[in-house]
């Protein structure tokens, strides 16, 4: 159940760039160093809070709660793992806490569509809004963990030990939870899709 490059908002292999951020990361100056680690880091914190539950209304500030934890922590940054495993840890504390808040204040997290291009037909369009809203609502309901480790490991493609290293807890738990995501989230879109063909 390998997302392939581009299903779902899926990344591509950032193999350069996850290196050049942690180098960023490491690199002496400051100030230089967290414009470097941004600049390479944006895109990828702007990708992942939505599939966390953030709402577009609000993506811009939980993503510059994230940005000034990466600015406070990264003095401390050890380079223990990689400066995207270390920011992806950072984005679920922040979901954690934006979550929170939602709920005191009962909103509704709507997940909203972004335009694919690479569609051929409207109809192959309307399909894969329908597939992403459907995963975007299923994802919505599986608890904290779980989701965590799905969107990390299926649309995010990182390795389980970076899961693990992000998540701080065992490797075994990550395969646990992976395993339970992936049951809920497979239910889920088959559930979708009957209704779908009512």
């Amino acid at each position: 159940m390998r997302a392939r490059s581009g299903a779902y908002g899926a990344a591509s292999p950032l193999d350069s760039d996850e290196r050049s951020a942690s180098a960023a990361a490491s690199a002496p100056g400051g100030s230089l160093a967290f414009d470097s680690l941004f600049r390479e880091l944006a895109p990828y914190v702007l990708r992942v809070l939505p599939r966390m539950g953030v709402a577009a209304a609000d993506l811009d500030d939980v993503a510059q709660e994230v940005f000034l934890a990466v600015h406070r922590g990264l003095p401390g940054f050890e380079g223990r793992s990689s400066a995207k495993t270390w920011v992806y840890g950072i984005c679920i504390r922040a979901c954690s806490n934006y979550r929170q808040r939602a709920h005191r204040r009962r909103e509704q997290l709507v997940a909203t569509v972004p335009e694919t291009g690479d569609a051929h037909s409207p109809e192959r369009a309307f399909a894969a809004s329908r597939a992403l809203t459907a995963l975007d609502a299923v994802l919505e309901r599986l608890p904290e963990a779980q989701r965590a480790v799905f969107v990390l490991f299926e649309i995010e493609q990182l390795a389980v030990t970076e899961i693990a290293q992000a998540l701080a807890c065992p490797k075994f738990t990550v395969y646990a939870r992976l395993y339970a995501a992936r049951r809920a989230v497979a239910a889920g879109m088959q559930a979708h899709g009957s209704k779908g063909g009512e």
